[in-house]
């Protein structure tokens, strides 16, 4: 059973959003607490919250508003393991602006107790996802000595139930839970989003890999090498070395987390690159909204093609 975890969080000048991540892993290790009931024994008739994530509250977000979207319903309530105590590490990556300071502010006005969560803020220049996010998996490994690591970023919301479910999932013997991504509705223009819902496959054994919304077992990460410090592309270099060292992985739609949309990011080659092609391809302006208002619901495309072929590259922002 597992008693300690650690989140992982790179950020690189995310002021804007870093609040409403920090708010949703924040709700989603209270949720984790609440099915456990912190009592020593596992609960298991305990229904989980609602899988709604939040959406953007406007700048320096502390605080976040529930955002209604496509969420599939959460499974009924698993067996984690209890006490669970959660450090979350936000590896601060080259920040120039006040990232650390919302990240801190969000914490705090969370309310979790010491003896069940802290965050810790790491800094450095490593200059790329892949190195922020291996830096903070081994200042954990090497202060907190988690047993499962979970991962996500600074521009993205994570369902209430994000860290239930993969608990659950590891008591069941998963080494590795992958979970689904999608732009942000009140971001995203309709036409590009509906582009993007095209090439994805947002269902049970998904043949995607986001490193926004995923965890693996601390000793199989440790066995695999870790997240290598790429600017792109690390999650699918790691989940290639858990394949070789023989990790149970289970790809699953129930975790799906909201991301930002916006079209210039971070990486060269992110997330906010590919969006920025299907903007293009959509006829679309080139610049995406900032943080704001939800704007009206996305209609659902009559159809979505489902398979690996339709699966075109994207990399976390």
């Amino acid at each position: 059973m597992i008693h300690r975890v650690a989140v992982v969080v790179p950020a690189c000048n995310e002021e804007q959003r870093v609040g409403r991540c920090i708010t949703s892993v924040a709700a989603a290790i209270a949720s984790a607490c609440a099915v456990t009931g912190m009592t020593g024994t596992p609960s298991r008739s305990t229904p989980l919250p609602s899988s709604a994530t939040p959406e953007p509250a406007g700048p320096g977000n502390a605080a976040a508003a529930p955002l209604a979207g496509a969420q599939p319903s959460p499974p009924a309530a698993p067996v984690v393991s209890t006490p669970l105590h959660v450090t979350v590490v936000l590896a601060a990556d080259a920040c120039t602006d006040r990232t650390v300071e919302r990240a801190r502010t969000a914490w705090a006005a969370s309310g979790l107790a010491a003896e069940v969560a802290r965050l810790k803020v790491v800094t450095g220049t490593w200059r790329s996802a892949g190195g922020a996010r291996a830096a903070a998996a081994s200042w954990a490994l090497a202060n907190s000595r988690p047993e499962w690591i979970a991962s996500t970023d600074a521009d993205t919301a994570v369902p209430a139930h994000w860290l239930t479910h993969q608990l659950g999932r590891a008591a069941h013997g998963v080494d590795v839970v992958l979970g689904t991504v999608e732009p942000d509705p009140s971001e995203c223009p309709v036409a590009v989003y509906r582009l993007w819902q095209r090439e994805h496959t947002l269902a049970e054994g998904h043949p995607h890999i986001h490193a926004a919304s995923m965890g693996v077992r601390a000793a199989c990460y440790e066995r695999a090498g870790g997240f290598p410090p790429l600017e792109c592309s690390e999650d699918e270099a790691l989940v290639a070395a858990l394949h070789r060292t023989g990790a149970r992985i289970e790809a699953t739609d129930r975790i799906r987390a909201i991301t930002s949309a916006r079209f210039e990011g971070r990486a060269e080659l992110g997330f906010a690159h590919h969006l920025l092609g299907l903007a293009q391809l959509a006829g679309q302006p080139e610049k995406a909204p900032r943080p704001g208002p939800a704007q009206p619901p996305r209609p659902e495309p009559a159809g979505r093609p489902n398979g690996a072929r339709f699966f075109a590259h994207r990399k976390n922002t």
